[in-house]
């Protein structure tokens, strides 16, 4: 009798139980926070104990971080540590630790552009067109580009081994230098054209570039600027607020420059010129073209829409979001898309490849008309389309026929004039550029 209790009351336990664990699974993928944490938890401790291949907790959990970035059709959500936190903070601030030598790629060989002015590279004599043949005894023959610029790289203040090849030389030259602090300027010293127009080029919105462009006008200025020319062209953005202050340059108190709108109360905000422009006069043309990208727009944006500068070149890339950098730790921090921006006149610019990896639909906001503060009919997305649209090849013909003659010797050519000026600017024929 007991005996035949027995088993019935442990099926209705089984029952139970196994009931039970159904409910909870259910409730664990359907139910509240908590229980999603739960089933997160549990699934991870299954993972832990029992995958076949074993994983240290910690970088369980940063896989999964990353597994959940992967998820939010974010092309830029990312958790930045390591060398990608060490390529984030040289491209905001500009600064690395290297010999200050600019580079290329040609004929199988990594090439000296020119070294930068007063850089470990340049006081030991390493010339335009030397030949990089190896780098701290490994050879540099079909090195790609960033695996020598990420050689030449590395601690403040440590040694490197490089070996040279020049033309003339039988032997390779060897140079033993110490990686300093290296200073990329986001506006390189500019130049005076004849006529009195200046040249000036961004080649990125980084830290104090507002800043380094104000500096290179009021020089021009002096020297007897009567109009820019601001290339901003394969300028691939940067920080916004450096944008916000470089636009703000040459605009009126009180005009729009910027407005940016997402989920947090943080996103939402117009930013509007603070002071008045010490310019008011000048001419300013903008260059751009495909690669002239967000920050690098917001300026373009900014100026084409109040009737400030004249924009010309090739339509841009189009990216009308705002990527913010949230540190979480020593050399770890947390990147994603947190609002879209629009110009003054309301124009959203972003692309439509941008929309489509981000899962949005394009906006009915693209069939509106946009009008400059003029009155000029503007593109409202896409990119910023030029006033006046110049596609990537605008040599005269004698230019054409010239560049035709010199073939695969064309990057031969800009070394030999690269040197040349380096030399006369050694020799105190040419002011420096900086």
């Amino acid at each position: 009798m007991q005996r035949r209790w027995t088993i019935p009351a442990a099926l209705a336990l089984v029952v139970c139980f196994t009931s039970g664990w159904l409910l909870q699974s259910r409730l664990a993928v359907n139910g509240d926070v908590y229980q999603q944490a739960r089933l997160f938890e549990e699934v991870l401790s299954h993972v832990r104990d029992y995958h076949v291949d074993s994983l240290a907790e910690s970088e369980l959990y940063l896989r999964a971080s990353d597994g959940l970035l992967s998820k939010l059709n974010d092309p830029y959500a990312a958790l930045l540590r390591g060398r990608d936190w060490e390529k984030h903070m040289e491209r905001t601030t500009g600064d690395y630790a290297g010999i200050g030598l600019l580079v290329d790629a040609r004929n199988g060989w990594i090439t000296v552009v020119s070294p930068m002015q007063d850089s470990p590279a340049e006081r030991a004599g390493i010339r335009s067109g030397d030949v990089l043949f190896e780098v701290d005894g490994l050879p540099a023959a079909d090195w790609t580009l960033d695996r020598a610029v990420a050689a030449m790289r590395g601690k403040l203040g440590s040694r490197i081994e490089v070996a040279i090849q020049r033309e003339g030389t039988l032997d390779p030259v060897r140079y033993t230098l110490i990686r300093e602090r290296i200073h990329q300027r986001a506006v390189p010293t500019g130049v005076l054209l004849p006529g009195g127009v200046g040249y000036l080029s961004m080649t990125m919105v980084r830290e104090n570039a507002a800043g380094e462009l104000e500096q290179e006008v009021e020089r021009l200025t002096r020297e007897g600027m009567r109009s820019l020319v601001l290339d901003l062209r394969f300028n691939p953005g940067g920080l916004r607020d450096e944008a916000v202050e470089a636009a703000d340059l040459f605009l009126d108190p009180r005009r729009e420059i910027l407005v940016s709108r997402g989920r947090a109360p943080g996103d939402n905000h117009r930013w509007s010129d603070s002071r008045p422009q010490r310019w008011s006069g000048l001419p300013i043309v903008v260059l751009v073209n495909g690669g002239s990208a967000s920050a690098a727009e917001i300026i373009a944006g900014a100026l084409q829409d109040h009737d400030r500068a004249l924009v010309v070149g090739d339509t841009t890339y189009g990216k009308g979001i705002v990527q913010t950098v949230f540190p979480l730790g020593p050399e770890l921090a947390l990147r994603m898309t947190t609002a879209r921006w629009y110009t003054p006149s309301g124009r959203s610019i972003q692309g439509a490849s941008l929309d489509s990896a981000m899962g949005a639909k394009a906006p009915e906001a693209r069939q509106v008309s946009y009008r400059s503060s003029g009155g000029r009919p503007l593109s409202g997305w896409g990119g910023i389309v030029p006033d006046v649209v110049l596609g990537p090849d605008t040599l005269t013909t004698p230019e054409s026929v010239f560049a035709q003659a010199l073939g695969p010797q064309i990057a031969v050519f800009r070394d030999v004039l690269t040197a040349y000026a380096l030399e006369l600017r050694r020799q105190g024929e040419i002011p420096s550029p900086g």
